[in-house]
């Protein structure tokens, strides 16, 4: 074999090996996702309108969150009974806010859910599940996502499959106390 061979033969190697890598890194940090509609608590709710029991804000990031490829979803609701409510009120009062409260929506305005997904992050293989919906005032239509569901990590460790429990969502008037069991999310 001659010193020219060998050296092509190293480089395509080298070539096919660092393609493989990148293709193995992609798909190892790559955000998933898996369709919740058909599977409780939202398989009810889905394709549904709902009632607000209580005030609820509307918030938009600098990015969209959670886009697909039908369509975005720029805004995300939360209220004051939300896991995250405090976070997001620190947020708020950061020298450079990087989330900004749009308006209010009273308690009777009616919220529709279209889709659940199911987000696991590549990195930190954190799981969310989120509901997509739209909700209108007098005169707009925003389309906003709700980060609804907390896994219980001792239920999680102790190989529990029901070990995700859901807040009171603000159209709900009593909280969901059982602990469903949710798909991991897939590509």
């Amino acid at each position: 074999m001659t010193a020219k061979k060998i050296t092509t033969i190293i480089l395509v190697s080298i070539a096919v090996g660092l393609v493989l890598f990148a293709l193995m890194l992609y798909f190892t940090i790559k955000t998933k996702s898996t369709s919740l509609n058909d599977i409780e608590p939202f398989r009810s709710l889905i394709d549904k309108t709902m009632v607000l029991q209580r005030q609820t804000f509307l918030f938009s990031e600098p990015h969209e969150i959670y886009s697909d490829s039908d369509a975005g979803y720029p805004y995300f609701l939360l209220d004051s009974l939300h896991p995250n409510w405090q976070w997001v009120q620190d947020r708020l009062k950061m020298s450079e806010p990087d989330v900004k409260q749009i308006r209010a929506f009273p308690a009777g305005t009616k919220l529709t859910i279209k889709k659940a997904v199911m987000y696991t992050n590549g990195v930190s293989g954190g799981s969310n599940p989120s509901l997509f919906g739209i909700i209108k005032d007098e005169e707009n239509t925003y389309k906003i996502q709700y980060r609804w569901g907390e896994q219980s990590k001792i239920r999680y460790f102790d190989n529990i499959a029901e070990s995700w429990k859901f807040s009171m969502a603000p159209w709900q008037k009593v909280e969901d106390t059982t602990y469903y069991a949710l798909p991991e999310a897939k590509w």
